[in-house]
């Protein structure tokens, strides 16, 4: 089952403060105004005592689905500049960093490549916060190489879908977009020379995917239609994570270039994702791509990794347009993440097949060894018809997602002006 939980918590790029280099910096307008005090510092600071039980090693985070790399490296890195880290937190980030730097080194067709994808955006994040720029030689090549890669499949990337759970759960628009979003993070917090470049081809993959996926779709289990982009050209159903991916990718285009065209399209997509709000005091989105990775039939079924994306969808348009009903709603989002919390053990997040022999009663098998079986309290991985997720599910629990939680959150702060 670890395939099916995994397909939940894809990680696709957000956002951060100010670019760390002195070079093609984008004009300093955005956010165009302060968003109001941040109200979740009970979540953060919950959260943030949940996190030090997280199974961690040799730069490594054991529950958290391939997407920490990222996350957990961006959320350390930005809460060290920011002086929220203790010791112990500050050996975990430069642990995360060695840990990335080596994935970053490896080849694409080996291992898994979201956790190389994932590992450049924390490696971003970890330069722009630091202004540490020794890793920038190792993340420049891993970002050519990925372009390469990219630009051989045409700007968008559907080859690799039997090889790839990534392709198969998210489809080729979300993954298209999470490839020019790393060139749009590079642009963007890192800047350079090469910043112009790497925008032109951002807006070169956009269009693209724009040719391949845009088009009238249908919510599966309402009917309801919209204008968006589909899961993969010719499939008409609206699925959450291509659309909430382009959103993304529209915002940043705006920030790297100030074209309102692209401020306009990620208002459209985000009207074209309300077809699967199911709630909004708390706010709570559908997952559609989760109906089948936990074998439920009911529309009522969110993610936390998902409802953490659509947050960070809502504050990029607050960013990128002042419009208070934005980060209105992201708050109201937190609210329901919050009600996510719940208790959890290390038996029911590994997989006991990894020991040999088997673990004993009341241990887990972390790591390929067997330990004292670690129950605790964390963020949940869905909810399903209000419920939240149980062991029986197959999937109950995501450090990753929790560090996502993490990282949204503090830039929800960030745009208050208060510390990360």
């Amino acid at each position: 089952m670890r395939a099916a939980a995994r397909a939940a918590a894809l990680g696709f790029v957000a956002l951060t403060g100010a670019a760390a280099s002195c070079t093609d910096e984008p004009p300093a307008d955005v956010p165009v105004r302060p968003a109001p005090p941040s109200r979740h510092d009970a979540l953060v600071t919950a959260l943030a005592g949940d996190a030090r039980a997280f199974a961690f090693a040799d730069g490594d985070w054991e529950e958290d689905l391939g997407d920490a790399p990222f996350y957990g490296l961006a959320w350390l890195a930005r809460r060290a500049a920011a002086g929220g880290l203790d010791a112990e937190g500050l050996a975990r980030r430069d642990a995360a960093v060695a840990h990335a730097k080596t994935l970053l080194e490896g080849s694409l067709l080996e291992g898994d490549v979201q956790d190389k994808v994932m590992a450049a955006l924390g490696m971003i994040e970890y330069v722009a916060a630091s202004g540490d720029r020794a890793v920038v030689p190792a993340l420049d090549d891993f970002v050519d190489r990925l372009d390469a890669l990219t630009r051989t499949l045409g700007d968008y990337i559907e080859a690799g879908a039997d090889r790839s759970w990534a392709l198969r759960t998210y489809g080729p628009t979300a993954v298209t977009a999470l490839v020019a979003l790393v060139q749009a993070q590079h642009a963007l917090l890192l800047g350079g020379s090469r910043a112009g470049e790497r925008v032109e081809r951002v807006v070169a993959i956009d269009a693209k995917i724009r040719e391949r996926a845009l088009t009238d779709l249908a919510d599966v289990a309402t009917g309801r239609r919209a204008r968006g982009y589909a899961f993969a050209p010719g499939q008409a159903g609206l699925y959450d994570y291509p659309n909430v991916a382009m959103l993304l990718l529209k915002a940043r285009l705006f920030r790297l270039t100030k074209r309102e065209e692209f401020r306009l399209e990620a208002r459209a997509v985000y009207a074209a994702l309300q077809p699967l709000k199911l709630a909004d005091a708390p706010a709570r989105y559908a997952s559609p791509y989760a109906r089948a990775s936990l074998g439920v039939e009911t529309r009522d079924v969110s993610t936390l990794s998902s409802q953490n994306y659509l947050t960070l969808g809502l504050l990029l348009l607050f960013e990128i347009t002042g419009d208070q009903r934005f980060v209105d709603e992201a708050d109201r989002m937190l609210d329901g993440i919050a009600a996510m919390r719940g208790p959890w053990c290390a038996s029911h997040v590994h997989d006991p097949a990894g020991c040999a022999p088997a673990c004993a009663s009341g241990q887990a098998c972390v790591a390929r060894a067997c330990s004292e079986d670690r129950c605790t309290t964390g963020l949940l991985h869905h909810v399903i018809d209000g419920r939240l997720a149980v062991p029986e599910d197959g999937a109950t629990f995501c450090s990753g997602c929790n560090l996502q939680t993490l990282y949204v959150a503090g830039y929800r702060r960030a745009l208050a002006g208060e510390p990360y």
